[in-house]
Parts: C-alpha cells; sequence; structure tokens
C-alpha cells in the first residue's frame, strides 16, 4: 500500500479555497495541468510510499504516538508556488502555515517523517526541509517554465484559518485520471504546547 500521513481540510476551508481556485486555474493552460478535485485537497505531513500491511501497523501506532504528544494547531492558507521549481514546474500548490507563526505543524511533520524512518525504513525523516501546502493541481508532462510576470497574473491565495485537531493515515490508490485516497486511521492531536520538543528529535 502506498501511504501518507496528512491533516484533513475542513469543509469551510475546501469551500472558500475553491473559489480562489477557481480564478486562479485560468492562468495556467489546461493541457498542462490537471486540476486536483478539491475533495481530494489535504496537508501533507510525511509521504512512505509503498509499505507491506503489518508495517502499516506499527508505522499507525508511531503515529498514533506523534498525535498524542502533539497539540491541536491554528493554521491559515496563504501564499502560493510551483514543485519542484518554478523553471521545472510538476507541482501548484497552496500555501499553508501556522497562524500564531509558531513551530508546532513543523514539529508534528518532523515526527510523522520519523515515525516513517524507525518503523517502516522509509527515509522521510531525512527529505528536504518542511514546507506546508495542497496540492491543487499536477503537470501533465513537461509544461512550460513559470516566469515572474506568470506569477503576478496568478491571484493571491486567499488568507483562511482553522484548527487543525486530527491527524490521519492514508492510503493512495493510484488511477489513470490521478490518485484518490482512502483514509486508514485518525489520530486526535491531545497534546500540549508544553513538554513536546523531545518528541521530534
Amino acid at each position: 500500500m502506498r501511504l501518507f500521513a496528512a491533516l484533513e481540510l475542513p469543509d469551510h476551508v475546501v469551500d472558500e479555497l475553491n473559489q480562489w481556485w477557481q480564478s486562479a486555474q485560468c492562468f495556467l493552460k489546461p493541457s498542462d495541468w490537471r486540476p486536483v478535485s478539491p475533495h481530494l485537497w489535504h496537508l501533507t505531513l510525511a509521504f512512505y510510499g509503498d509499505v507491506d500491511g503489518h508495517d502499516a501497523d506499527d508505522l499507525a501506532e508511531a503515529l498514533l504516538q506523534c498525535a498524542e504528544k502533539s497539540p491541536g494547531m491554528y493554521l491559515q492558507s496563504g501564499g502560493l508556488g510551483f514543485f519542484p521549481r518554478p523553471a521545472r514546474p510538476r507541482v501548484f500548490w497552496a500555501g499553508v502555515s501556522e497562524a500564531d507563526e509558531g513551530k508546532k505543524l513543523k514539529r508534528l511533520a518532523h515526527c510523522c517523517r520519523y515515525a516513517g524512518h524507525a518503523t517502516v525504513r522509509k527515509r522521510t525523516a531525512g527529505e528536504t526541509a518542511f514546507r506546508g501546502h495542497i496540492t491543487v493541481a499536477r503537470s501533465r508532462g513537461f509544461p512550460a517554465a513559470i516566469t515572474p510576470a506568470d506569477f503576478e497574473l496568478i491571484p493571491e491565495v486567499s488568507s483562511i484559518s482553522w484548527c487543525a485537531d486530527r491527524l490521519s493515515l492514508f492510503q493512495s490508490i493510484l488511477q489513470p485520471d490521478g490518485p484518490q485516497y482512502r483514509r486508514l486511521e485518525t489520530f486526535e492531536l491531545k497534546g500540549s504546547a508544553k513538554g513536546t520538543r523531545g518528541l521530534y528529535v
């Protein structure tokens, strides 16, 4: 199973973000980009790739520990970009960060990455620096580079705030028209803001 850990988005966030997306997608060539359906939008914390069934149980237990020691947090949308870079775009994303500029989100992401490294031997703990984002479109083939002038045309992402209080483990099921996601388990974020640092080292 292809697995990843993520924070789901409340319905009102999806609805408001979709209003921005309806105007933003007009500046992307339909022949170059495949939109991600809004009901699939989420905030990925760690991607594990293929995981055997018995290893998935160990991974879920490790994620439960992350959730039990991680506090809920207020998040907000803002900013946009392209992965891996505008000159070679493959993913178009809307940014997400903590509303109070704290470190709880990054620490939770690091814990989820480390959980994969420790339980299923996936080196997610050593990946590139975490950047909170929601993937809203993926490239079809090799689209043209995004120039600074192109950036100027794309509307700014709406600023939307919400409380994240649950962590979920998902299965990614590859389909011809793009991946579909199945929630396997959900864990409530129960920790306090104090005493969580030791979990993320």
